[in-house]
């Protein structure tokens, strides 16, 4: 303990600093490590220094679980550095799929230029448009560059030129001003768009991928609607001139027992669950049953059925167990049932919410599951937002600054993002659309509103792929129109993008994120527009 006051300017015998021995006692006595991002990068460097394992299994644990766009960058120069394979791999595969908010950090204009041109390289790496890499390695460029040619040239090489649209080859001089010499730019561009190139330019994709899973849509003619049976997974984002990117869509299966819609997905470890929803519009017609899907074999299996027939609810999986919660019933009644779905015994059993709900949202987070919005038996939208931990009473937390039903709620960052849906206009019975873009802190217990949706998506879908908040589908109560519209906020950036369409302009279906066998990610496996009416138009 007098080691711990010894006087900063005389060395300790044992070769420690006053400020490490504060921080291996505080750890042996607390089994913690308290203090801001720094403090967590100096424990794990004087864990491996002293061989405290015990710390260092801490640090590494919350090096893998607890990235963000702006440590992340330091924990794989830390992992590079200490030759930690396993951990530069965690952190370089989040790297590259929240690049564009990886990007917008001050770390980034930190990294080393052999970490920077690996990043780019990558075929896995996460962007929009290729512009957007050259957009980033101009910036690292202005900041690092200091006029080295070489570097330059090396660090604009890695670059995918290829992929460029005709309007945005047209950008590239503005772009790159001032970090690289024209001529050494207009060199790279020619190679790489040659076509005598010796190989084809890699088209950048992750590995999961977003996957649609059924929803209603309009007939061709207009005259009628038409419900879905089909899961269509995005293979690629292409250029295209314009603010709307195309997206070629791949199919990738169909359910077992026809289509469905106003449904609930879970997915556990690349398994997907299909719940509940309806198969056309009859009043009685709200189905109970469940089925498992394995995308990596293409199988359906039929599980035990819910106790009772839902719609309009959401499941949200939970440890070993998936959560049904509210909807509506057979009856078309809001019920506050809860069922629990036990994965390794196929049963179910039910408990109860503090309200009768339909038309919400819910996400896990921290061993709870959160409930938000909805709509009460008397069809009133509601801005409340519920915690639920299973086997205790559930708690109200702090409301919505808006009410909402038919919205998405999804968790990204320790954060709770909700979009979409609609509410009741002030003093009138009818509704609108609900544009109002909000997150929710659980520390704070408290909500924050964003730059609004740029369109309404009322029971339209979502997930969280790269880092990014997709809303997908669904239609405009104000003017009953059908969107296939996917937008995507940039938590990094702070900003709404259009990322593209979907096959078509569905409602009511539902988003989740798979990774799919690498044979349907050929050539070969392209759907034939000859042959189904449902293909996906690609625009």
């Amino acid at each position: 303990m007098r080691e711990a006051t010894h006087d900063p300017a005389t060395p300790l015998a044992t070769g420690l600093s006053p400020a490490e021995l504060r921080l291996l006692l505080s750890f042996a006595y607390t089994g913690a490590v308290a203090g801001p991002w720094p403090v967590v990068l100096e424990a794990a460097e004087t864990s491996l220094r002293y061989q405290a394992w015990g710390l260092l299994t801490l640090c590494l644990d919350v090096f893998t679980h607890g990235l963000t766009p702006e440590t992340g960058l330091d924990v794989l120069a830390f992992a590079v550095a200490y030759d930690l394979a396993q951990v530069g791999r965690v952190a370089e595969d989040y790297i590259l799929a929240t690049f564009p908010s990886v990007v917008a950090t001050p770390a980034f204009l930190d990294l080393p230029s052999h970490l920077l041109i690996r990043l780019l390289r990558s075929d896995e790496l996460n962007v929009l448009h290729e512009l957007e890499a050259l957009e980033a390695a101009s910036r690292w460029l202005m900041a690092n560059g200091n006029g080295q040619e070489d570097l330059a040239r090396e660090v604009l090489s890695s670059v995918r030129f290829a992929l460029m649209s005709g309007q945005e080859l047209k950008k590239v001089p503005s772009v790159a001003a001032g970090v690289a010499d024209p001529k050494v730019l207009r060199e790279l561009m020619v190679a790489s768009l040659s076509p005598v190139a010796q190989l084809p330019c890699r088209v950048r994709s992750l590995e999961e991928v977003l996957v649609v899973c059924g929803g209603d849509k309009l007939t061709a003619n207009l005259a009628a609607r038409k419900p879905s049976r089909d899961l269509w997974f995005a293979h690629r984002y292409l250029s295209a001139v314009g603010l709307v990117k195309q997206v070629e869509w791949r199919a990738l299966g169909h359910f077992p027992d026809g289509p469905r819609f106003r449904h609930a997905v879970a997915v556990v470890g690349n398994i997907l669950y299909v719940l509940g929803g309806k198969r056309y519009y009859g009043v009685h017609d709200t189905l109970a049953s469940v089925y498992r899907y394995q995308p990596m074999d293409d199988s359906w299996e039929r599980l035990s059925s819910m106790t009772c027939g839902r719609s309009y609810f959401a499941a949200v999986a939970l440890g070993d167990f998936i959560y049904a919660l509210g909807g509506c019933s057979r009856e078309l009644y809001c019920t506050d049932t809860v069922e629990c779905y036990d994965l390794a015994n196929d049963t179910w059993r039910c408990q109860p919410l503090p309200m009768a709900l339909c038309g919400h949202a819910a996400c896990a987070l921290d061993g709870a599951l959160y409930v938000s919005g909805g709509c009460n038996e008397a069809s009133q939208c509601q801005a409340s937002l519920l915690r639920y931990i299973p086997g205790m009473p559930a708690t109200l937390l702090a409301p919505m600054n808006g009410q909402r039903a038919g919205h998405v709620m999804e968790e990204a960052g320790g954060q709770l993002y909700v979009a979409g849906g609609l509410c009741q206009q002030d003093g009138q019975t009818g509704y609108r659309d609900q544009l109002a873009f909000e997150v929710y802190s659980p520390k704070l217990d408290s909500w924050v509103l964003l730059s609004p949706l740029p369109h309404a998506h009322v029971v339209g879908g979502a997930a969280v792929l790269g880092g990014e908040l997709l809303v997908l589908g669904g239609y405009s109560h104000e003017t009953y129109q059908d969107t296939h519209l996917i937008h995507a906020y940039q938590p990094g950036a702070r900003r709404w993008i259009t990322r593209g369409t979907l096959p078509h302009a569905y409602t009511d279906l539902q988003v989740c994120v798979l990774t799919v066998p690498p044979a349907l990610r050929g050539p070969s496996c392209l759907k034939d527009p000859s042959k189904s009416p449902e293909t996906p138009n690609n625009t």
